[in-house]
């Protein structure tokens, strides 16, 4: 694990926290999203369909909440059913209505549902005790899941911590490390293109553990994950 230098956490990250209950910006953080666009191109393959905070299944919400409650069974059902639907709902919920790479990412499953449905699995159980191998699981050299990138992947990664406001796999994309890269000079950007390795995404995560733990007070835990909240939508 890298050693950074202390940083002093920013007055505006410090500002967000005491404004913004940690119910409001992580659990309540949702989208309406077209669900039937995903149900149309994914109801062969496992975990499927995903649906929204109600059940719908064409357009609907999708919340941090909601995908928290799906972690559990993502861990822990053989079948690997439960990790694809953590798998897809994550998706939906972090392209928005964009779906870039959406097809290629759906292709490149379609080439070994059984071997990637047993590394989600596996991911996720590491995402609780192990970042680093959870990390290495879906990126072993290149991803394992071809356009899924560690932008995207290290959502899924998070989710699979329930909510545990101390879990270590933090959703680390281009946003959060833009905003990083302003308060350390560690070397958060990547050089080329929006991939990175495990030593830039361990860097950025222990940095926000960092911020948090300077913020918390016995009468108020700072969650690791609200210091990405901000650090996703800071200017």
């Amino acid at each position: 694990m890298p050693t950074i230098a202390p940083v002093q956490a920013p007055n505006d990250l410090n500002d967000f926290v005491e404004t913004t209950p940690r119910i409001q910006s992580i659990d309540q953080h949702e989208f309406k999203l077209n669900l039937k666009y995903w149900n149309s191109r994914i109801d062969h393959l496992p975990g499927t369909p995903v649906r929204g905070i109600d059940g719908e299944t064409e357009r609907g919400r999708i919340s941090r909440g909601s995908l928290f409650a799906m972690a559990d069974a993502a861990c822990e059902d053989e079948s690997n059913e439960a990790a694809y639907a953590l798998l897809w709902n994550t998706l939906a919920w972090g392209t928005g209505s964009s779906h870039r790479n959406t097809k290629q990412r759906i292709a490149s499953v379609e080439h070994d549902v059984p071997g990637i449905g047993n590394a989600l699995r596996r991911a996720a159980n590491l995402s609780r005790t192990d970042p680093e191998a959870a990390f290495r699981t879906l990126q072993p050299n290149s991803t394992l899941i071809n356009w899924l990138g560690p932008n995207f992947f290290t959502k899924y990664l998070y989710f699979a911590g329930a909510g545990n406001p101390e879990h270590r796999c933090l959703i680390v994309d281009k946003r959060v490390l833009a905003t990083l890269s302003r308060y350390t000079e560690e070397p958060l950007t990547p050089k080329r293109g929006s991939s990175y390795g495990y030593k830039t995404y361990s860097t950025a995560v222990e940095l926000m553990i960092d911020w948090a733990r300077q913020l918390s007070t016995e009468e108020r835990q700072v969650g690791f994950d609200e210091i990405e909240r901000w650090a996703f939508a800071a200017r």
